[in-house]
Parts: structure tokens; C-alpha cells; sequence
């Protein structure tokens, strides 16, 4: 491997340190953090090449309903068209390119350009454009109608996480999901209802936020009410998990991210020992299940040193609404809130860190950073394929 900018900015060595085997190996050097131009090279060439998740289905729930989205620096409108099914176009006007959609809408019939009038329905199709020939109502062809809808993007919905493929070229959505879908499979998923939404930002980089979840070298340190992830005589009491797009780590038997509320129910005739998994698709998306609750995070990066995070968590649809569990969604809301807020405080330390001229050379724990080892490589292995290109 030689030349192209991912390895002008990290360097050379940088590059091939990362992808030694991880006992010998050092992580991402502090530019993949800090750098803007590295932070252009990952959104064009990974975030605008694959699936990224950017919303929640629960998010536009009717007909009519839409709301904009920023997806890698290109701006996007998601709606619910009038049969239910959510649709992602261009937020682009095309007469002269104004942005349609500035904030969330309801119930709407069309989406109207602010600058000239010009209306689109749900399903994309321009419907009008008055005063194109000075008549409040165009004459039919004063347009080519047909020829000036928005322009669609390819997307698709897996566990209420609405994704995108702005490329047009990535692989099925289902085969994307597949790895993870097929770990999920025993439990009925499909019973979990939305119980709770919360919003954030942490001042740092994202890669930093997806690997202070797939550690756990931190928690003891970190986080006091988490299990301990290794037994008396020192192993692991948890196991990598990497497979095409999926990576995390998964573990068994009863723990205390288990929240108050009913597990989710294994099918009929699954005959497995209850696993959790945390577990990341690449690149952005977070989609955890803890035996009662399933845990849905979007990370999405706003500058190299800023992230934006957007969590739904699910829980068995009596426990997820009504009165009876309100105590065990608050206490289960409660408690994410302050792994969250314990998470935030490190991984903004380590972005702070990395801005110093003293930082480099660091190293991995083989016994538990072998996610963060895999995580790191697949982001460098797909920027420097897509140099390639």
C-alpha cells in the first residue's frame, strides 16, 4: 500500500501499525481525531459509500409527516408517504436549488419550496409550479413535470432505524443487517415497543464514542454498576463478535443492564442460552440487546471533534406503555442517562488528549480491545479501497 491522502495524513507506518496483528499493533494516530481533512476523507469515502443510519421510523409516525436530515453533509428530506412507507429524497428544489424542508412537518399533503412555490407530493412527483408563466395555476407542459421530481435516495428501515445509502451501490439492506439479524433471531423483537427517546452531543471525535462502547477495559474504572467482564480466575466472561458489517461483543447469563421490565420473550422452540449483545453496524449504527430492552444509538458526526447522538430504547410493549412499569422505564431511562453521562466525561479527556503534541504510539490491550483493533481496521481498510476506486 502506498500513497493517497489517508496515508499522508496518518502516515505511512501509521497506517501499517494499525494493521498489525493487535498484539503488536498501535491504534489510529491522533489525526483520525483531530485532523479536518481526515474528517472529509471518512464522510466521503465511508459515510457516503455504505449504509448509515440518520433517524427513527417512530420519528415520522404519519402519513404526510417529514422532517430534514443531514446525512454526511448531504442534505435530505424523510417522509411517510400516504401508504405508510418512508421514503428519503434530496432536499433540493429542482428549479433552483433552495433547500424545501428547514424543520419537522406533520400531516402535510405536499412539501412546498419557499423560494417559488413549487410543490411536490409524497412520493416525489412535482405537482406544481404556479406563476411559471404568470398564471396562478401553470399551463399543463408549461413544465416537464415528469422529468423535475425530487430525487430519490435508496433507504430502508431495520429495527425502526431508518438507513441510507447515498451511494446507490452498497449492498442489500438485508444482506447489511443479516449478521445481526440472525443473532436476533430467537427473541421476538418485533414485540418491543418505543419507551423512551433522549438526544445529546459530546465533544468529541465519533470514532472515540463506538470504541468507548466496544471496551470494557474502562467499566471498572468507569463505571461502578456494571457486571465485572471477567470471573474470579481472570477470563473473560465476554466474546468478540465481527462478522461483514456487524462488530461488538456479546455475553451471557443475568446482568444489571437489565432494566425492571419483562424480558423480550425467545421464540417458541429457541432453544439457546439468553445471550446480550452489544453491537455496532458499520459505520454509525448501535443496536444493543439486554434481555428486557432493546437499544437503538445513531452516532453521527457534526466535525472531527463533535458528535451528535440520538438513543430509542424498546422495551416488551406492555412494559414500554401504561402505568404499570412508569417506575421501571423511569429507573431504566435513569440509568442509561448516567452510564451515558460517565461515558461522555472519558471520551471527551481522550479527545482533549488527543490534541497534544505528546500523544501517539498508543497501544491495545489484546485481552479486551480487540473490537476497537477490528473497528480501527475496518474504517482504514474501507477509506483506503475507496482510494482505490
Amino acid at each position: 500500500m502506498s500513497g493517497g491522502r489517508v496515508a499522508e495524513i496518518l502516515g505511512q507506518a501509521g497506517v501499517e501499525a494499525v494493521q498489525r496483528p493487535i498484539a503488536s499493533a498501535r491504534a489510529l494516530p491522533p489525526a483520525a481525531y483531530t485532523d479536518p481533512e481526515f474528517y472529509t476523507l471518512e464522510r466521503d469515502l465511508v459515510f457516503r459509500r455504505h449504509w448509515i443510519s440518520i433517524a427513527f421510523a417512530h420519528e415520522i409516525p404519519d402519513a404526510g409527516d417529514a422532517m430534514p436530515v443531514d446525512a454526511a453533509g448531504v442534505p435530505l428530506i424523510l417522509l411517510r408517504d400516504r401508504d405508510g412507507e418512508i421514503r428519503a429524497f434530496h432536499n433540493v428544489c429542482r428549479h433552483r436549488g433552495s433547500a424545501i424542508l428547514s424543520a419537522p412537518v406533520k400531516g402535510q399533503p405536499t412539501l412546498r419550496c419557499p423560494y417559488h412555490g413549487w410543490a411536490y407530493g409524497l412520493d416525489g412527483r412535482l405537482r406544481a409550479t404556479p406563476l411559471w408563466d404568470g398564471q396562478r395555476v401553470a399551463a399543463e407542459g408549461a413544465v416537464d413535470r415528469k422529468s423535475l421530481g425530487l430525487v430519490p435516495v435508496r433507504c430502508g428501515i431495520f429495527a425502526d432505524v431508518v438507513f441510507v445509502d447515498l451511494s446507490g451501490t452498497a449492498p442489500p439492506l438485508a444482506e447489511f443487517v443479516r449478521p445481526l439479524a440472525a443473532r436476533w433471531a430467537p427473541y421476538c423483537t418485533e414485540d418491543t415497543r418505543l419507551a423512551h427517546h433522549a438526544a445529546g452531543e459530546i465533544a468529541a471525535n465519533w470514532k472515540l464514542a463506538v470504541e468507548g462502547a466496544l471496551e470494557n477495559y474502562h467499566e471498572a474504572f468507569v463505571h461502578p454498576s456494571l457486571p465485572a467482564r471477567i470471573d474470579a480466575a481472570g477470563n473473560k466472561t465476554f466474546t468478540d463478535t465481527a462478522e461483514d458489517a456487524l462488530f461488538g461483543f456479546c455475553w451471557a447469563g443475568e446482568t444489571a443492564l437489565r432494566s425492571q421490565a419483562p424480558l423480550i420473550p425467545l421464540r417458541d422452540g429457541a432453544a439457546i442460552e439468553r445471550t446480550d449483545y452489544l453491537s455496532f453496524l458499520f459505520p454509525n449504527t448501535q443496536l444493543n440487546l439486554y434481555g428486557s430492552v432493546v437499544i437503538a444509538v445513531i452516532w453521527t458526526p457534526l466535525a472531527p471533534g463533535r458528535t451528535a447522538l440520538r438513543s430509542s430504547f424498546y422495551l416488551v410493549a406492555e412494559a414500554a406503555e401504561g402505568p404499570r412499569f412508569a417506575e421501571a422505564r423511569a429507573a431504566m431511562a435513569e440509568y442509561w442517562r448516567n452510564l451515558r453521562e460517565e461515558d461522555r466525561r472519558v471520551i471527551e479527556a481522550m479527545q482533549r488528549g488527543r490534541n497534544s503534541p505528546a500523544a501517539g504510539d498508543f497501544r491495545l490491550s489484546p485481552f479486551w480491545e480487540g473490537s476497537v483493533h477490528h473497528f480501527q481496521n475496518k474504517l482504514v481498510a474501507a477509506m483506503l479501497d475507496a482510494e482505490t476506486v
